[in-house]
């Protein structure tokens, strides 16, 4: 299904936090990548043993596209680049975020519990790149060229058309490459839908990235966690559906009677862990929504944080 000249690597799981999976592309300088994976030395070595398996080496890897400044989208790179310097291309709002990932608590907002009052492991300071320390290690990288947030990418024999999706990032980019029909969605769809926050283009990015998805002209889908798909619309409102869903939940929970913030949180989020982050980013990035459209009121700190239908 995929063109001559793509190859995909695919982890093993799907669920975060599994490394993203990986393009590769041929082409007569030797070879591109679209992501590298998590910061992990095994995975790695699974990516050099599937470039391996194409016949290729490190070496021969001259460009790295990175679609977004995600632990599993580029740890990798603490130890491709000591082996090899390649191009590496990042949209522009998630360049500085690559260059200096401790940027990355400010979009995935991480405080934002704690104005809450939400601190069940009783952090001074949240740190996302401790969080993921343990999980998928990220990795510093200076890109050396600007994907064109309207514009298309030539990678080999392939003009790739860029598509935007924010959300859980606001720089996460979609490629689709219409001579093939072949869309690959990065996490803005998949197997599992990625976390969002408010910082990050929130839900309604979210969603108004779906749509662009929505109306290409796609003939297969691969995501960054899942396996490819024949059924590019389906995926699509597949994960539309489970945003909604999350939705009508908090909504159902609203109706029932008026909640503080960290209780609707728990009552939505039953994980401790999820009650933390992402829950809280993602409760806000629909509240904000829900909000806009006149359907919910949300109090401030005065009135205890109480959110309740409008």
């Amino acid at each position: 299904m995929l063109p001559e000249d793509i190859v995909l690597h695919k982890d093993r799981e799907t669920i975060w936090p599994a490394s993203a999976n990986v393009l590769l592309v041929r082409d007569s300088d030797g070879a591109i990548l679209v992501d590298v994976g998590c910061g992990y030395e095994d995975t790695y070595l699974r990516l050099k043993e599937f470039i391996s398996a194409q016949g290729l080496s490190v070496a021969d890897i001259h460009t790295v596209v990175l679609t977004h400044a995600h632990p599993d989208h580029m740890g990798a790179m603490r130890f491709l680049l000591e082996e090899t310097s390649p191009r590496i291309f990042l949209h522009p709002v998630e360049i500085p975020l690559a260059a200096e990932p401790s940027r990355l608590n400010h979009t995935f907002d991480m405080a934002l519990p704690l104005r809450y009052g939400i601190n069940p492991f009783f952090l001074e300071k949240p740190d996302i790149l401790e969080y993921f320390s343990n999980l998928c290690p990220m990795a510093r990288a200076e890109a050396t060229h600007t994907i064109d947030p309207d514009g298309e990418l030539v990678l080999g024999r392939f003009t790739f058309r860029v598509v935007v999706t924010p959300g859980h990032a606001n720089g996460l980019v979609s490629l689709f490459e219409p001579e093939s029909g072949m869309l690959f969605t990065a996490d803005a769809v998949g197997d599992v839908v990625a976390w969002y926050s408010p910082s990050s283009g929130g839900l309604t990015g979210f969603l108004a990235g779906l749509d662009r998805l929505a109306a290409l002209p796609a003939s297969f889908v691969v995501p960054s966690h899942g396996g490819i798909s024949e059924s590019p619309l389906v995926e699509v409102e597949k994960t539309r559906a489970r945003l909604l869903r999350r939705e009508e939940k908090i909504v159902g929970e609203l109706a029932v009677e008026p909640v503080s913030f960290p209780e609707l949180a728990s009552r939505v989020f039953a994980s401790p862990m999820i009650a933390f982050f992402p829950g809280p980013q993602i409760l806000q990035c629909h509240l904000d929504k829900l909000e806009a459209e006149g359907r919910v009121r949300c109090r401030g700190e005065e009135d205890g944080w109480r959110v309740e239908l409008a």
